[in-house]
């Protein structure tokens, strides 16, 4: 195992992963494992709960409200910003990417208001 990890004095298990930092406030986990190489690898789980819930309730608050210009149309993560491509699509002015992201139904968890994008 790599150096000493936050929680190591209390091991706790998830299969072959071991807890390695636990974060309380945010109940973002970090977890470290062996590859079949034995190299480390590292899983984070962040909770999304909290951000699906409010923005469940920011949809219903918008319906029937006019359209325009900043009107707030999702909530995502952080992490999930930056591994959907969506971080990077903003960087680039990329609307397509963002659109096609946005109107996907799999990511309707995060929208706050109906309509397209």
């Amino acid at each position: 195992m790599p150096t000493s990890s936050p929680v190591n004095n209390m091991e706790i298990r998830d299969g072959d992963w071991t807890l390695w930092e636990h974060d309380p406030a945010t109940g973002r986990s970090i977890w470290w494992s062996l590859d079949d190489e034995g190299n480390s690898v590292f899983r984070i789980d962040t909770p999304v709960d909290a951000v699906i819930e409010a923005n469940a309730e920011a949809y219903k608050e918008a319906e029937g409200t006019k359209f325009g210009d900043w009107a707030r149309v999702a909530s995502v993560p952080l992490n999930l910003l930056h591994s959907s491509g969506l971080h990077e699509a903003h960087l680039q002015d990329d609307k397509q990417f963002i659109s096609k992201w946005m109107n996907n139904g799999d990511n309707r968890a995060f929208r706050t208001r109906s309509g397209k994008v």
